[in-house]
């Protein structure tokens, strides 16, 4: 955990005191199984979606447009949080001591928040694409080249913005009697300040964002129904709703695995601000509170969560990757007989409709046939006494 920056209390010798803190270095060999079997499986499905996301792009020039240059953009963004944050993590939580050294407290911060920041901004700019597609005019959509460059300006400008925890962080050690410390530490007055407006990129913003453009969407794809339902079939206004449920998955996924993170924020900020407490015993108080560390814990797992699912919401659930998907060698291997299962079921369904109409089409054809023997048979009556007489 972060330690307030004191340069007095960092200078004051200590090496004839034994650490005010139990020494356990690091969590028992239980906890360590638990939280790393938690971590592991997330990890595990977000970087095997993430990659299958970035091979079928890179396979498939045609699939290459400008939504699916920002959505693989977003892939490799949580492909390398997965890759990086949870050790890092699992790390600060099950050791005593601060183990990454100088690198790593000034880099950990920065690199998380610019992959963070690379992530929801692909995500807002797809978010913008769906509703160009549907509510304002083409001219408006972005392009292929247009991607490309906004590409480049999403990471240009997570770097800029996480490079104040580069200068705001210093990594430090302090010896005691019986312990050497390590701790990386911050000027939390300026780190609060700065987090507010973190939140507000990685948070508010995107989610704004969303409510928007899907409300919008929704809004234009109700005049459609509305005008389109004595026309079309049920199949066709079936859209809309289709549409509202994806709509709603994402806006609620990103809410559960963001607003935590906010709250996380706010809460540190008023634990300092109320206790005003120093280097050594923020820290101690920190280990101490659990629900500061449960919220800090939870809010960390539910980015990684969202960084696993992102393939699943925003690939998967397009028809032509999971076509590609289904037909590279993986898929067939792991997901072979689902697939023919589900392919068998798809005919059997098809079958059955088909022979339904071939009934309807059966029972029509014999009320229908023998009027025409009836009428064929029985010539009308004015003709057959015309024939008599003659």
């Amino acid at each position: 955990m972060l330690t307030d920056d004191d340069s007095d209390l960092d200078n004051l010798d200590v090496s004839h005191m034994p650490f005010i803190n139990t020494i356990w270095t690091c969590k028992n060999c239980t906890e360590v199984v638990l939280k790393t079997s938690a971590v592991l499986p997330v990890v595990a499905f977000g970087i095997f979606g993430n990659i299958m996301v970035i091979y079928i792009l890179w396979k498939n020039l045609n699939l290459r447009t400008a939504t699916n240059l920002l959505i693989g953009n977003m892939a490799v963004a949580d492909l390398l949080s997965l890759l990086i944050h949870p050790w890092v993590m699992l790390t600060l939580d099950l050791f005593q001591n601060y183990q990454l050294g100088v690198i790593g407290c000034k880099g950990e911060g920065p690199v998380e928040c610019s992959l963070l920041i690379a992530s929801v901004v692909s995500m807002s700019a797809v978010t913008y694409d769906r509703l160009t597609a549907i509510v304002l005019p083409r001219e408006t959509r972005i392009t292929k080249k247009g991607a490309k460059t906004l590409i480049a300006l999403m990471w240009i400008f997570g770097l800029l913005l996480s490079l104040p925890m580069v200068f705001n962080r210093a990594y430090k050690e302090r010896k005691w009697l019986n312990f050497l410390e390590k701790y990386c530490t911050e000027n939390l007055i300026v780190s609060n300040m700065y987090w507010y407006v973190i939140v507000a990129i990685l948070v508010w913003l995107p989610m704004t964002i969303q409510l928007i453009c899907y409300i919008s969407i929704f809004i234009k794809l109700d005049k459609y129904e509305k005008i389109t339902v004595k026309t079309l079939n049920k199949q066709h206004t079936n859209y809309k709703k289709k549409a509202a449920i994806t709509m709603f998955i994402v806006t609620v996924v990103f809410m559960i695995c963001r607003l935590p993170f906010t709250a996380y924020i706010i809460f540190r900020h008023q634990l300092f601000k109320e206790q005003k407490l120093t280097s050594s015993s923020s820290d101690i108080k920190f280990q101490l509170d659990q629900s500061y560390y449960i919220l800090w814990c939870v809010s960390k797992y539910l980015i990684f969560v969202n960084s696993a699912i992102n393939p699943l919401i925003y690939g998967v659930t397009n028809e032509k990757f999971l076509r590609e998907f289904k037909s590279t060698k993986i898929a067939k291997i792991f997901c072979g007989p689902c697939m023919r299962t589900a392919k068998s079921a798809k005919r059997t369904k098809s079958s059955e409709e088909a022979n339904k109409k071939y009934k309807i089409f059966i029972i029509f054809k014999r009320k229908y046939k023998p009027q025409i023997k009836e009428e064929l048979e029985e010539p009308p009556t004015p003709i057959k006494t015309i024939n008599t007489q003659l």
